[in-house]
């Protein structure tokens, strides 16, 4: 009877080892991939959709011209720079300019699922628009450039931003829309509808993306030019009604080589650029090569995970002279 059940055992123990070797043969490593076994329901984020609208626009004539930039990404859209170092690096007046705003570029912003806000109102691009009190994101920098090149034209930007999330995992997964993408389509709609509701004629010409830092791991790496072409192909599907005759540029700045986007952004910066060579309309702007950093402020404790003041202003500017590129060439 004992040897009976000494020898059921040994088969248990037999079959259960075979069935591990066949598992490590379909996986040599013995890991299951990153991501692969949680599903799409894993990452499922409580999102406030509701978007609400502040009704402070003036009625237009039907059907002027609303020139709209889309402003989108993770942190480094957000704006997590600090002000208090970019009054030390530029000038008085210019500081001055930058606190005052940009009448003619307009932007409403949605951050990080509602903790900053415009409130659902089209407000003048300033110093207030980014993370909170004392931080400014890079629609500064294309404030600025558009203001200076056009003074006396109408510029309007829906930000959007989840700071911290990947484009494999969040806005997309499995190369399909999710949820912050979800999120992002409903806030989109709802201001372009407002703007039409007061007569304009909104026309997308270009969305900005600033992200790629949350997707570094060699894994969603992988991923990430795939990603992007299924991206910006629901982009441009769904924003379709809004496109210019000549489509809708996207815009693509390069990621940070910080410590933060270890070990692979040099595969994503690849990714991008990659992108951006498969069509006249797809944009690639280097920001390492441009001279950006993450690594000096504050300076007693640097936030490695984001652009020092000068290097988000330059960020800024850098979409800013690709979007005057795109409006040039259109005239």
């Amino acid at each position: 009877m004992q040897g009976d059940k000494l020898k059921n055992n040994v088969k248990l123990l037999a079959i259960l080892l075979i069935l591990l070797l066949l598992l490590s043969a379909c996986n040599p490593s013995g890991k299951i991939p990153e991501g692969e076994e949680l599903g799409r329901e894993y990452y499922k984020m409580d999102i406030n959709n509701n978007y609400p609208i502040a009704d402070t626009l003036e009625k237009v004539p039907t059907g002027t011209e609303a020139r709209v930039i889309i402003l989108i990404g993770q942190s480094n859209a957000t704006g997590c720079s600090l002000t208090s170092y970019l009054q030390k690096g530029v000038s008085e007046q210019k500081y001055a300019e930058f606190q005052g705003g940009y009448q003619n570029v307009l932007i409403n912003f949605c951050l990080d699922n509602h903790r900053f806000t415009s409130g659902g109102e089209f407000v003048p691009v300033d110093l207030n628009c980014s993370a909170g009190e004392g931080y400014f994101g890079p629609e500064l920098g294309i404030a600025e450039q558009l203001s200076t090149a056009f003074p006396n034209e109408q510029f309007f930007i829906l930000k959007f931003s989840m700071s911290g999330f990947s484009l494999n995992y969040h806005w997309l997964y499995d190369y399909k829309p999710s949820y912050i993408y979800e999120a992002f389509k409903q806030f989109a709609s709802t201001y372009l509808g407002y703007l039409a509701s007061k007569g304009y004629a909104p026309k997308v010409d270009a969305i900005c993306w600033m992200q790629g830092e949350s997707d570094t791991t060699d894994y969603k790496a992988s991923k990430y030019y795939q990603n992007t072409v299924a991206f910006v192909g629901y982009l441009r599907n769904d924003l379709a009604s809004y496109a210019p005759s000549g489509g809708i540029y996207f815009v693509d700045a390069g990621i940070s080589s910080s410590p933060y986007c270890e070990p692979a952004y040099p595969q994503i910066n690849s990714a991008k650029k990659r992108f951006a060579e498969t069509s006249p309309l797809n944009v690639y702007f280097p920001t390492i090569e441009a001279g950006l950093t993450t690594l000096y402020e504050p300076e007693s404790n640097p936030d490695l995970g984001h652009y020092d003041a000068s290097s988000e202003l330059a960020l800024g500017r850098l979409f800013g002279e690709e979007l005057l590129k795109i409006y040039q060439n259109n005239q």
